[in-house]
């Protein structure tokens, strides 16, 4: 794990001068010896319950380098948020408008859907567009509305301090890359938008890369995507602080296995019944 980090995160810095987070999107595995060594690695977290960022809290991350992002969230998870003093990564226009009623005292994020349809190894791990296997995305506040979103933000007392997009999971393919970097422009150019009012810390690229599962599974292209997206984000003109990723899986798949034993078999055909006799 600790190996794949340093990677990861030395891929991306020879490519900018801005300062590289990476967040731990901890769901892929939330083990407290985990945790403690990516903290000491010098990783911050992606987190998506109060309970993820309670255990991120106790192996000794900072709230500064937690950012919780959810999807339909609760009015209590979102109260168990603020009195942990976490930033918000805000999904929905009717999130912001719920969250002004408990507090406007806080640093929060937006996150965007770029409006292109999103990349992954599996339709339920696509997180942009219009849809996904026929089912509406959940996902983001709509590429056209962000901007109103970060000025309605503020018009509430809120300091925006990111901008954050996540398309999927699970990509290995040049052809995904090649997608996410379309996004890559539209979510630059709507961050330029954003930045003539706001000053953005920080503009955060979601998650994405994948691993191999099959022997025929090609390597995700870790150069090419940390060397095309820094030259976009080096040549935006954006003044920002810090640029981001949120990896999960590639950072921890390799590292151990998970071994299981069946103990029963239930079948509802009984074709199904004569093949296991």
């Amino acid at each position: 794990i600790r190996d794949v980090y340093r990677k990861f995160y030395g891929t991306i810095k020879k490519h900018t001068d801005l300062e590289v987070r990476l967040h731990y999107a901890m769901k892929t595995n939330s083990n407290k010896d985990i945790l403690q060594l990516l903290q000491k690695e010098g990783a911050w977290i992606d987190a998506v319950s109060p309970e993820e960022c309670k255990a991120s809290l106790e192996s000794c991350f900072r709230k500064e380098k937690i950012l919780f992002t959810g999807t339909s969230v609760s009015n209590e998870d979102m109260r168990q948020l603020v009195d942990m003093g976490l930033r918000i990564n805000i999904d929905s226009l009717s999130q912001l408008k719920r969250l002004s009623k408990i507090t406007t005292d806080a640093e929060i994020s937006l996150r965007m859907d770029p409006g292109i349809a999103g990349a992954g190894h599996s339709w339920r791990t696509m997180t942009a567009g219009k849809e996904s296997h026929d089912v509406p995305i959940k996902f983001s506040i709509p590429e056209n509305q962000i901007v109103e979103a970060a000025k309605l933000a503020k018009d509430c007392g809120f300091k925006v301090v990111g901008l954050h997009e996540h398309i999927g999971s699970g990509w290995r393919t040049s052809e995904e890359v090649d997608e996410f970097l379309q996004t890559v422009d539209i979510v630059l150019a709507k961050a330029k938008q954003i930045s003539e009012f706001c000053d953005l810390e920080f503009i955060n690229f979601g998650g994405g890369p994948g691993v191999r599962y099959q022997e025929y599974h090609p390597e995700f292209p870790l150069e090419r995507y940390a060397k095309e997206t820094c030259q976009r984000v080096n040549e935006s003109g954006i003044d920002f602080k810090a640029i981001c990723f949120e990896p999960g899986r590639y950072l921890v798949a390799d590292a151990g296995l998970l071994l299981v034993e069946v103990v029963d078999v239930k079948a509802l055909v009984l074709d199904v019944i004569d093949i296991l006799n």
